[in-house]
């Protein structure tokens, strides 16, 4: 080494040179890596044409978007089904639907709607039979949305390219036991909304995917403390809410109990785990959902894993 400190050997400065010029890659990388996903976290909303919310704009019976319908012609794996989308340019999350133990599309018409005018794109089940047990409906779930999926990707019909190969499901009793049957075996399920759900010899310990249960304080046939609340316990790995409100069994069937209050519920928890839009989870988890939270004549039981 010379007294100037430099090298005599030619390919010295080189080396010395690239370990800040490396440095500077790699941090140039890290940045824009750090961008790219900052904007894709925040880019289906934003494409999608979906405001902020609020608890009036929740509460309301239609979202922001425009919707349409289409019937599946050729169901496979299960009995019939309608698809709800929103008719705007994008993808979106797909959510699969679920009657209960003789129930038809009927049991969560109100909910498609609901659900596709704030960006999704939702498929009402009717099973194979009206009497289907639980595991039965978990498997048509899991059918339903391989189908919803295959649909999107399938040109010459309305759904074309409006997946985004994201799915969730909800469902009524036995089809509440469904959804959590499609959460435990179903990997491609990221969320779901078991509502007053039954399954007599379900155990649902494996399930790690965001659950959502609402369940009815009178509930003669379903009740959340013989099968919700042990689940609920039982998932030690899983994001939680459970709310319990006053009605019977039917209470989260069309027709029936707080459809403002439902739906401001469960269109913020899919939006918020099928699509990472954080904009609503305060109505979950935050000073936006104290005034639920605190309304003993809405809610008789509420508990979570907050802070999601």
């Amino acid at each position: 080494m010379s007294p100037s400190g430099r090298s005599t050997n030619s390919s010295a400065p080189l080396r010395t040179r690239s370990r800040p010029l490396t440095a500077l890659i790699a941090l140039a990388t890290t940045i824009g890596l750090a961008l790219t996903l900052l904007t894709a976290t925040a880019a289906p909303a934003v494409a999608a044409g979906i405001p902020g919310p609020t608890t009036a704009s929740l509460e309301a019976a239609d979202g922001p978007l425009a919707t349409a319908s289409y019937t599946v012609p050729r169901p496979r794996g299960y009995g019939s089904g309608t698809v709800t989308y929103p008719t705007a340019r994008g993808s979106y999350p797909g959510v699969v639907l679920m009657p209960g133990y003789q129930g038809t599309q009927q049991n969560l018409k109100w909910l498609a709607p609901r659900l596709a005018s704030w960006g999704f794109v939702v498929i009402n089940v009717g099973t194979n039979t009206l009497t289907d047990d639980p595991e039965s409906r978990g498997r048509q779930i899991s059918a339903a949305g391989s189908q919803l999926l295959a649909l999107g990707k399938a040109p010459g019909n309305p759904l074309s390219g409006k997946l985004n190969g994201t799915l969730g499901a909800a469902g009524h009793s036995m089809g509440g036991g469904g959804v959590m049957a499609a959460l435990r075996d179903d990997p491609r399920f990221r969320a779901g909304v078991p509502t007053a759900p039954y399954h007599p010899n379900g155990n649902f310990s494996s399930v790690t995917e965001p659950t959502f249960f609402l369940t009815c304080q009178s509930d003669p046939v379903a009740h959340g403390d013989t099968f919700a609340v042990p689940w609920y316990t039982s998932m030690s790995g899983a994001e939680k809410l459970y709310i319990e409100v006053p009605g019977d069994h039917l209470c989260p069937m069309t027709g029936y109990g707080d459809k403002a209050k439902q739906g401001k519920w469960i269109v913020s928890f899919f939006s918020l785990w099928l699509r990472a839009d954080t904009r609503f989870g305060p109505f979950l988890c935050g000073p936006a959902r104290d005034a639920d939270k605190n309304d003993t004549s809405l809610v008789t039981r509420w508990m979570d894993t907050c802070r999601f």
